[in-house]
């Protein structure tokens, strides 16, 4: 029934224009019932992830359909679930370039709401500073990269996220650059007493022992990470930065 309607509906949309070429009209079916597979491809994979509701199914949603019909609720459900946007280092085909190196700066929900700001503040308007980078961001983006006379791929790169902030005032430390202030970078992580106690509790669990989980970084801890940094050939300067929380959470069976 539902072919039917929907060769009917071609059919009659067709009829009122003017008469198409055999080839022509194959290709515009063919291109019609594509477009409608791949949507019926993105709403199960989206049920999939909703009824699942992990940040692997979310994030596996994504590496599906990076600009699916349900990338903003994805994006939301792993903010919610305190996870960040990533894409795999090696995407699968049909996953942007441009979104994998912007994914590898693993930058927190605060650092995006940062940097939704400053290009407010340049006047690159974002609709809002929620870290969650939907459409209007992206649009934002492009018409920053656009005036910079860089590509206008809608994803930033570790040099225009710096540029971004010298030209608004401000600078994230991120990515790519040796001098990062990995204290600025621990205080943009936002962190919630309940993920401080849980870092806590994997650095013990790892060997080195905070002195308690009490969600306060005192001496104790900062020495802790420090110690675990210094083992893992880091910068030892007891302020943990997102890849570092990514890769502890790694080695204690974090998801």
């Amino acid at each position: 029934m539902r072919k039917t309607s929907l060769a009917l509906m071609i059919g009659s949309g067709l009829a009122l224009g003017a008469p198409v070429p055999a080839q022509d009209l194959g290709d515009i079916i063919s291109g019609v019932a594509q477009g409608l597979f791949t949507q019926e491809l993105d709403r199960a994979a989206y049920e999939e992830a909703r009824r699942a509701n992990t940040l692997r199914s979310w994030r596996a949603y994504l590496q599906k359909f990076p600009d699916g019909a349900y990338r903003v609720q994805a994006e939301r459900a792993i903010a919610r679930l305190g996870g960040t946007v990533t894409v795999p280092d090696d995407p699968e085909p049909g996953t942007s370039s441009a979104a994998a190196v912007e994914a590898r700066l693993g930058l927190s929900r605060d650092q995006r709401r940062l940097i939704q700001r400053q290009l407010t503040a340049l006047g690159y308007n974002t609709g809002g500073a929620d870290g969650l980078w939907g459409r209007n961001t992206r649009d934002a983006i492009r018409r920053w990269q656009a005036a910079n006379r860089a590509e206008a791929t809608g994803y930033v790169t570790a040099r225009q996220v710096r540029l971004i902030g010298e030209q608004a005032g401000t600078r994230p430390d991120i990515g790519d650059d040796a001098g990062a202030d990995d204290r600025l970078e621990e205080r943009l992580l936002g962190l919630t007493s309940a993920e401080r106690r849980e870092i806590q509790r994997r650095l013990t669990l790892l060997g080195y022992n905070t002195r308690g989980a009490d969600g306060v970084f005192g001496s104790n801890t900062r020495r802790a990470i420090a110690a675990w940094q210094r083992d893992e050939g880091l910068r030892a300067s007891g302020y943990i930065t997102a890849d570092q929380l990514r890769e502890l959470r790694r080695q204690t069976g974090a998801s």
